[in-house]
């Protein structure tokens, strides 16, 4: 049996070895988001020390559970260390979250050359795919959030050219895939913070396209996501009314780390107040606490168990911690970014476990 699940990736050989390093494109956006917050942090003393072992505090769960398969070792990871990666992805978690250099229009082509979303399968994972309309791109003027268009399209969501190639590469990626989960933007609330006069033409390219993507995959779940941490701070709460009957889920990634210094310092109705707001079933396409700086493996592996406690009252589609493995920045992201988000993992870069392991394990065994 092994054979016959080996065979299939390694047929796709460097496709898959280049399709896994999607640490980059990823890293830049999230760092975006993760340097937009660095400012909010709490004042407060951590406590790290005297930390009992972590226990679940649910005894079943009904959502899926799912993680970044980022191999070990980066940034030098060898092809072995890719195939271990979405192996041992396959066994800890049911959702894959999948980030390749392209994530706006051209994604298409992109998924089809790398035969990514196959090896995915091939461990009995759902793939989950993003297509950005947005990119963070480096302007005269320092950073600049932009419409991602490609030449020859005019760089606004207004426009019918560029509309519809979007529109089109939604419905191709639906059609070829059939992804059991598509989002139609990551951390939507920032761009709309700077760009709030293109909010209404996303709503309606919104609406299009998910009639669009149903026409071809009626079973794939559409939404779109928005950053937590920022959505609170600048008050868009107003976002989510917006777009309760346009998709099927509402996305949110969340990183209380950046305000809180310990996760008992998190609101009792931090998440629970989302219930006054969103209609549909919440998914958390990325949650972590660092395990660096003034934190540690303990204080991760509270903030789950924290989590897991102050989520029992939402109707969660999923839960996807970010990495499996620590990783590493250069370039861009290294340059803007603070580095414990590269430790938001569930193991260290050279494969050994960290504490949140094993509770993310018991995690995955509740029915």
């Amino acid at each position: 049996m092994k054979k016959k699940i080996v065979d299939p990736i390694k047929k796709f050989g460097e496709r898959i070895y280049s399709a896994s390093k999607i640490n980059s494109p990823f890293l830049l956006a999230l760092c975006i988001g993760l340097l937009l917050g660095a400012a909010c942090g709490n004042g407060s003393s951590p406590t790290l020390a005297d930390l009992p072992k972590q226990k679940l505090p649910i005894t079943e769960r009904n959502f899926f559970i799912g993680l970044v398969p980022n191999p070990a070792h980066a940034p030098n990871s060898s092809f072995d260390d890719i195939l271990n990666a979405y192996e041992e992805a396959g066994k800890i978690a049911e959702i894959c979250m999948i980030w390749v250099a392209q994530q706006g229009i051209g994604q298409f082509i992109l998924l089809k050359q790398n035969q990514v979303i196959t090896g995915v399968r091939v461990y009995g994972l759902k793939p989950f795919l993003t297509l950005n309309f947005a990119t963070i791109k480096q302007g005269p003027n320092g950073l600049e959030y932009v419409i991602d268009a490609p030449d020859g399209l005019t760089p606004s969501l207004a426009d019918s050219g560029f509309r519809e190639a979007w529109k089109n590469e939604a419905q191709n990626i639906a059609q070829e895939f059939r992804p059991e989960y598509l989002s139609l933007g990551n951390e939507i609330n920032d761009y709309f913070y700077l760009h709030p006069e293109d909010l209404d033409d996303y709503l309606s390219l919104v609406a299009e396209t998910y009639s669009a993507i149903k026409q071809v995959s009626p079973d794939t779940k559409v939404l779109v996501v928005f950053a937590y941490n920022h959505l609170i701070e600048n008050n868009q709460w107003g976002l989510f009314q917006k777009f309760n009957d346009k998709i099927d889920l509402i996305g949110l990634t969340t990183y209380p780390y950046q305000k809180f210094t310990t996760p008992d310092l998190i609101p009792d109705d931090y998440y629970s107040k989302l219930n006054q707001y969103v209609t549909k079933p919440i998914a958390f396409t990325e949650i972590g606490w660092s395990s660096s700086g003034t934190n540690s493996e303990k204080v991760q592996a509270s903030f789950l168990t924290k989590f897991l406690e102050l989520t029992k009252g939402l109707n969660m589609e999923m839960v996807n911690w970010l990495f499996l493995h620590e990783t590493s920045l250069s370039g861009l992201p290294a340059h803007i970014s603070n580095p414990e988000v590269t430790t938001i993992a569930l193991k260290k870069a050279d494969g050994s476990k960290k504490e949140i392991y094993d509770l993310w394990v018991e995690l995955k065994g509740l029915k």
